[in-house]
């Protein structure tokens, strides 16, 4: 669980508390395939970080300061990139915002416009599955916590646009979801204060 400010709950524990991660059934499952679950865990987040830096480079016209692909399947997803940001626009990305009402925050990742028709989203960059040698494969709970998410954002932001995730593949390719806003997720927000609060009590000591 993380904690912003010693008084906010993150949007992504926030959802934890809704959704716990079935860590038994990733080990399971890992185990089945004769895989390291700890070494999936951290490669997905590494990739995760570096298609993030590397948008967030981009948007500041500072793609000098990213670090190279180590290998092939960084390159493709920075191929990947590389034809996103051909089409959108990373107007802004990586900023803090604050839910003073629901006492939440977190990072969203960007806000693209369109470089023809100038239509604007609140995106979130994901890297589904990408240290597979598969190829990505669309899963529907895993959509429904993007949407989760981007909602959060959007009600703390008073975003009135659009919502979408954009999944970077490791084909070289990407792909663009549009998502509804959740206001059912708001309101289970809503619903469980005591608990956020609680939480972010016992995470402060």
């Amino acid at each position: 669980m993380r904690i912003y400010d010693g008084k906010y709950l993150s949007v992504t524990s926030v959802i934890e508390l809704r959704k716990p991660f079935n860590d038994s059934s990733f080990k399971k499952w890992c185990e089945s395939k004769g895989i390291d679950p700890e070494l999936i865990s951290a490669t997905s987040s590494i990739l995760g970080s570096k298609v993030s830096e590397y948008i967030n480079d981009i948007s500041r016209g500072l793609e000098w300061l990213t670090e190279p692909p180590v290998d092939d399947l960084e390159s493709r997803l920075y191929s990947a990139v590389e034809s996103f940001t051909k089409e959108w626009i990373p107007v802004k990305t990586e900023e803090v915002v604050y839910c003073d009402e629901l006492s939440y925050a977190g990072r969203y990742d960007g806000i693209i416009e369109h470089r023809q028709s100038h239509k604007r989203y609140l995106a979130d960059w994901k890297t589904y599955g990408a240290w597979k040698k598969s190829k990505y494969k669309r899963v529907s709970s895993k959509i429904k916590k993007a949407r989760w998410q981007l909602s959060m954002y959007s009600y703390a932001m008073d975003w009135k646009s659009d919502l979408a995730v954009i999944v970077f593949k490791n084909d070289g390719t990407w792909e663009l979801e549009n998502l509804e806003y959740d206001s059912e997720m708001i309101d289970w927000v809503k619903d469980h204060q005591k608990e956020i609060l609680e939480t972010v009590s016992a995470k402060s000591i």
